[in-house]
């Protein structure tokens, strides 16, 4: 079984993701951290030379290499379903969770972490509050649409996600 976890930046996808294929004894992917290693660039050094479309386009590749893989979870990044065609091989190449939080706790989280600047460059040059509203405006019908299971994120730890989400897998 493939896991593919989806959401906003800072809902849990690359530390639920690790904690979900140990307890799984699944392989662990994170596509963000597959971009970087591909390209020997960070993501916003990337984005700031190459463009938000050839990061997207790099995305898709490593998307699509991952309907070769056998039990794993994958951390997409949380614009993989802007593009219609990942949103039909998300769910034809495994169960989907989406992991979701309230835009109060997504704020905090990104003002916490220290890789928030290298590894999440802007995506519209506004003030990241208004962004974050903005984009997950956009995004969260996406998320939704593409998603076997929603997880708030927001008010219980790691662990106890996983949890819950073991119990809800097919």
């Amino acid at each position: 079984m493939k896991v593919f976890l989806i959401g906003y930046r800072c809902t849990g996808k690359t530390t639920i993701g690790k904690i979900l294929s140990e307890r799984l004894h699944h392989d662990f992917l994170d596509m963000d951290q597959a971009i970087e290693q591909q390209t020997g660039s960070t993501i916003a050094d990337l984005v700031r030379a190459q463009g938000w479309a050839y990061f997207r386009r790099i995305e898709k590749e490593i998307l699509f290499k991952t309907g070769e893989m056998k039990d794993t979870v994958v951390s997409t990044g949380g614009g993989i379903v802007t593009d219609p065609e990942n949103l039909i091989f998300l769910n034809r190449n495994g169960f989907v969770i989406w992991l979701d939080a309230d835009i109060k706790t997504i704020l905090s989280r990104l003002d916490s972490d220290p890789s928030t600047l290298s590894s999440r460059p802007s995506l519209t040059a506004k003030r990241l509050a208004e962004e974050t509203e903005e984009v997950l405006n956009i995004r969260r019908p996406l998320y939704e649409k593409a998603a076997h299971l929603r997880i708030e994120t927001g008010r219980s730890g790691p662990k106890e996600i996983v949890t819950l989400i073991e119990r809800r897998l097919p």
